[in-house]
């Protein structure tokens, strides 16, 4: 549930992070009802959940931990991080990895063992955030996405959870 300026500080965020070109699908930002409408929206998904990240008490990031749908049981042990970004005006503060650290003790709470991810090529600083905290790219898409008419490649990461990989890179 979002409270005081949660909706609003982290719909600005967004915004922010989209017209930099950072964390997130969409390319130019959309009207801001509908921004707001698709973060209601995350709260409402049972197999999804956002972790934000705040600088001064204002939401400045976030990042999502989807579950696998019910019917899915052979893959109920893997999560995907997904959305994941920071605004640019607060980059620089440890938020991206204080996000991405949430985001795992909240897939080990829920018992998942692997967290899968994909990133555009473009994304230097968080492929560096999440290289540095062990996910390791298994594969790589040279037409993953398309950004002002110019494919851009992509890249595929996973990151074990589960007891058998502590302490080791996974």
């Amino acid at each position: 549930r979002y409270s005081g300026t949660d909706l609003d500080d982290l719909s600005e965020a967004t915004e922010s992070a989209i017209v930099e070109g950072g964390g997130f699908g969409w390319l130019k930002p959309p009207p801001r009802q509908l921004l707001e409408n698709y973060w209601k929206g995350v709260l409402l998904v049972p197999e999804r959940r956002l972790v934000v990240g705040r600088l001064d008490g204002v939401i400045c990031g976030s990042a999502q931990l989807s579950r696998a749908p019910r019917n899915n049981e052979a893959q109920a042990m893997a999560g995907t991080v997904t959305s994941a970004f920071v605004a640019p005006w607060a980059r620089g503060h440890g938020i991206g990895r204080r996000i991405v650290s949430e985001i795992e003790q909240l897939a080990r709470e829920l018992g998942l063992l692997v967290l899968n991810l994909d990133l555009r090529d473009t994304q230097r600083a968080a492929t560096h955030l999440y290289e540095t905290l062990g996910y390791r790219r298994w594969g790589s898409h040279p037409f993953y996405a398309l950004v002002e008419g110019e494919f851009v490649p992509g890249h595929y990461y996973y990151k074990r959870l589960d007891e058998a990989s502590a302490g080791r890179p996974a």
